[in-house]
């Protein structure tokens, strides 16, 4: 066997242990269960709603019946997922421009309770 097979086989456990933690990292965050209370705005996208959370982030929503609770005060349960990369290009700009420089957080809403009528 050569030098550099015998370099590669030698090294390719050590890279994929070392890479582990990372992944198993980025996959932690996706598909849990979250909770966010803010003010629920129409986003710039047809069909788009987003959250203005309490804790400083901006969740970017999507679920049934949103719209019902446009500038409510309303805490939503859901799970936090990601868009494809195009999804995610698309939609950067007018993200970016909505969150300022707040962090951004897609979610799947599966339940919400209105707190109040008004957004104050």
């Amino acid at each position: 066997m050569s030098m550099m097979k015998r370099t590669v086989l030698c090294l390719a456990p050590v890279l994929f242990f070392c890479l582990l933690p990372v992944l198993a990292t980025a996959q932690d965050n996706m598909g849990k269960t979250m909770t966010a209370t803010g003010c629920l705005k129409q986003g710039t996208d047809a069909g788009g709603y987003y959250l203005m959370g309490e804790d400083g982030k901006m969740y970017e929503l999507w679920g049934k019946n949103l719209g019902e609770h446009l500038n409510h005060k309303v805490t939503v349960t859901g799970t936090q997922t990601t868009m494809s990369a195009a999804q995610e290009k698309k939609r950067e700009a007018m993200e970016k421009q909505e969150a300022g420089n707040a962090t951004i957080v897609d979610m799947k809403v599966s339940n919400l309770k209105m707190i109040s009528e008004s957004c104050q």
